[in-house]
């Protein structure tokens, strides 16, 4: 009885600990207590939705030495969902929603152990846009030394099918690899427009936004492929010594865009001829 008791209670010491030990390093580093870096890379991963940021970002925190965090600067409402436990610090809580700018300054880009060798987050084209956040965007292309890695889609169709199929099903990340059998969805066709030609003006947008940035154009379907290879790519644009990296998230669907397009023959027949007829190509 006894043994059982003490098991629970070192069971909640080590959970108690696990949650706070982050907090309390933290605290230690922004009062000079314990000694840390701030000379490690700086960067952003840039896209929008369903173009794989979740697979990449999986890959790169699979790094001992990287930090990648979620989309911190999205829907006020939503984003501490994105704040890990790492991240739990003063600076952090009194510096938001107010002042984006301090917060990426004073909690985000801010004293790391000595071992991290680079720190960056997820952002989306449309994220800060209100009037309170919108004032981030200058201070990142002012902070010329932020590299970029720029991810997009060559295949806009898929990541249209899978936004509306996330959204209908309220599943966002697939972390356990299984290949999810769904019934087939059919899409509008002036929303599969609206999606086309505003994810390419998007990525024009912003890479001209960042052209005086060090930028890196990474493709989701070759990163799908062959992640070991691309990763390596990123690992010596982030200056990181290369490590062997895997991925915690997975493809939520594999099935052909003619079983997944209810309405697929006549959408393909539509955008004959037009600029995006080799999204209908598999």
């Amino acid at each position: 009885m006894l043994k059982v008791g003490l098991d629970k209670a070192i069971g909640k010491a080590r959970a108690v600990r696990s949650r706070t030990h982050p907090y309390l390093r933290n605290l230690a580093l922004d009062l000079g207590v314990s000694a840390g870096s701030s000379t490690y890379t700086r960067f952003i991963v840039l896209g929008r939705s369903r173009v794989g940021s979740n697979f990449l970002v999986s890959l790169l925190n699979s790094h001992s030495r990287i930090k990648a965090l979620g989309e911190l600067l999205r829907d006020p409402a939503n984003r501490t969902l994105d704040i890990p436990p790492s991240l739990q610090s003063i600076p952090l809580l009194v510096s938001t929603p107010t002042n984006p700018v301090r917060f990426l300054q004073r909690a985000v880009f801010r004293t790391y152990p000595k071992h991290i060798a680079a720190v960056g987050f997820k952002v989306f084209y449309y994220h800060a846009q209100g009037e309170q956040w919108k004032s981030v965007w200058p201070y990142l292309r002012e902070q010329q030394a932020i590299k970029v890695i720029h991810l997009k889609r060559r295949n806009i169709l898929k990541t249209h099918l899978s936004r509306q199929r996330a959204a209908l099903s309220d599943t966002w990340v697939n972390t356990n690899g299984s290949s999810e059998g769904r019934g087939a969805i059919e899409l509008s066709y002036d929303e599969c427009v609206a999606a086309f030609t505003t994810t390419r003006a998007w990525e024009e947008q912003y890479d001209c936004f960042f052209a005086d940035h060090p930028k890196l154009e990474l493709f989701y379907e070759q990163l799908a492929e062959d992640w070991a290879g691309e990763m390596g790519r990123v690992q010596e644009f982030l200056g990181v010594e290369p490590e062997r990296l895997t991925p915690t998230t997975y493809k939520q669907s594999t099935q052909p865009l003619a079983q997944a397009i209810a309405n697929y023959g006549e959408l393909k027949a539509r955008f004959q001829s037009t600029p995006w007829a080799t999204f209908f190509e598999e």
